[in-house]
């Protein structure tokens, strides 16, 4: 089940469809009216084969230690998921529906001890929304989407996150609606922990 904040980004987009196996048109997307979750849009390019990144929010940005304005996004992943994540984005285009990449990676925290050295010793588990979007010419050039996290923040916060491993992807066909996931109380040992 996808996170609150990607079913709101999901609403939003089938609600600028005038079809629902078409794309919306990219004209017709306002970030305004998805103030909250601005910080963690992307945009990415379909134009060329790594997708490249045309803009991300500011989460996006801190959440890899760097600016990925023309950064490939299939770059991002490891090796292996390289070949099935290019199919999952040319299947999304081609029947022009939302995408949802369940992903983990490793949190490269700094040292703060001032070396500069980094440590492995956390994974964050967060999904990524790609939504297709059509150009004046009625082409898909491009996807919209957001990142979202779904585990807790990493115990050293200063870092950046690694290479992506692929958990699973799903395409969203029209008929199938998406919910969110609902919290649940976790406890060990009569311990409330989450």
């Amino acid at each position: 089940m996808a996170h609150s904040s990607t079913v709101s980004f999901l609403s939003y987009w089938r609600g600028l469809q005038q079809s629902p196996d078409k794309a919306p048109r990219r004209a017709a997307f306002d970030p305004a009216h998805l103030k909250g979750l601005i910080p963690q849009m992307i945009m990415i390019s379909d134009a060329e084969e790594n997708y490249r990144f045309r803009l991300s929010g500011g989460f996006v940005v801190a959440f890899h230690g760097r600016e990925l304005k023309d950064t490939g996004f299939v770059e991002l992943f490891r090796q292996p998921f390289l070949d099935t994540v290019q199919t999952a984005l040319i299947l999304a285009r081609r029947r022009e529906q939302p995408l949802i990449l369940s992903l983990s990676a490793p949190w490269r925290g700094l040292d703060l001890s001032g070396d500069g050295t980094t440590s492995h010793n956390d994974t964050i588990q967060f999904e990524i929304c790609l939504c297709p979007m059509r150009n004046r010419e009625e082409k898909v050039d491009r996807f919209v989407g957001i990142y979202q996290t779904l585990s807790a923040p990493p115990i050293n916060p200063y870092g950046r996150v690694g290479k992506y491993t692929l958990v699973s992807s799903r395409l969203y066909e029209p008929k199938k609606s998406v919910k969110a996931a609902h919290l649940q109380l976790v406890a060990a040992e009569g311990k409330r922990i989450a």
